[in-house]
């Protein structure tokens, strides 16, 4: 592999071109003339120019190829200077970027109060969100294309920590004029006969599953969606039922129509809803900051009522 220039090389270069003195460039980069005549010699060999003359007693003068390497060591260096101050500025906290993953049906719900809660605070840095499905989060994650996400504790690995936030408690999703639809809880066998609608995300599908199994009704999902919002406005117009674990703020579906969320009765664990990261590298304070505030401010805008005896 062929030697490449460095930034110091150049440094030193623009010193001895701007101050015409070996001596006196030495003097302003803080080396030694010898040190600086190796690092030009190392510069000219390198490029395979000459790019000062040396005259004894009267300083050094530019060559033409010289000359043209001054102006653009001088921009170069220059954007070097820029990168580490914006640099500089991330790790102080005076600028920054936080890329954050989110699980499609939990972003519309917990992020956007967590986000203006924080650059409220932080308005000098950006919160991007990335939303997507489990598996999709945890390679994100795990290639460093984002630098956390929201997300359920299903199917972790070692190489990633979680930090839970807030239980995700499983509700029925009912149309508002289900006769189910005032109780405070109900259990899937009330539904044996009603068309199921599955909110079908990876991962995700597979827990929904595990909720029929283990009250022993029949999983045969009569529609199959991606779409939260359109699986809300389907059981909003009585197409039947689905299951949900996070609840938004209102009762109305996004084309107007009412739904109602029953908790649901079930001995399967709930999943818990917290925050994702590689156990491996270090974060920008920026990020540590935003993921210090999201750890006490993500919320849903309602909790779930507790069933009696049930502990948090």
């Amino acid at each position: 592999m062929n030697r490449q220039v460095t930034l110091r090389e150049l440094e030193n270069f623009v010193s001895v071109a701007e101050h015409a003195s070996l001596t006196l460039g030495a003097e302003a980069v803080g080396i030694t003339q010898p040190a600086v005549s190796a690092s030009l010699g190392n510069l000219e060999s390198t490029l395979g120019v000459s790019l000062l003359v040396r005259r004894r007693g009267q300083g050094v003068s530019l060559t033409p190829e010289g000359a043209l390497l001054l102006a653009e060591a001088r921009s170069l260096l220059d954007r070097a200077s820029d990168l580490t101050t914006a640099m500089m500025d991330v790790v102080s906290l005076r600028a920054g970027r936080v890329l954050l993953g989110s699980l499609v049906s939990a972003a519309p719900i917990v992020m956007p109060a967590a986000v203006r809660s924080f650059i409220t605070k932080n308005p000098q840095i950006e919160v991007e969100i990335r939303t997507g499905s489990q598996d999709e989060l945890l390679s994100w994650v795990r290639t460093g294309a984002i630098h956390a996400a929201v997300t359920y504790d299903i199917e972790l690995g070692r190489d990633v920590r979680f930090s839970k936030i807030l239980d995700a408690v499983p509700h029925l999703l009912l149309g508002a004029s289900h006769p189910l639809a005032g109780e405070e809880e109900a259990a899937l066998d009330d539904h044996v006969d009603d068309n199921y609608i599955l909110l079908d995300l990876p991962l995700s599908r597979e827990y929904f599953r595990s909720l029929f199994l283990a009250a022993g009704v029949p999983y045969r999902p009569a529609r199959r969606h991606s779409d939260l919002s359109l699986v809300r406005s389907l059981v909003g117009h009585d197409f039947g039922y689905s299951l949900v674990n996070l609840l938004p703020a209102t009762d109305f579906a996004q084309d107007g129509s009412r739904v109602a969320y029953v908790r649901l009765r079930t001995s399967v664990p709930r999943l818990a809803l917290g925050l994702v990261e590689r156990v491996e590298g270090s974060h920008p304070r920026a990020v540590d900051a935003f993921l210090s505030h999201a750890r006490s401010s993500l919320a849903l805008p309602r909790q779930p009522a507790e069933p009696p005896g049930a502990h948090p």
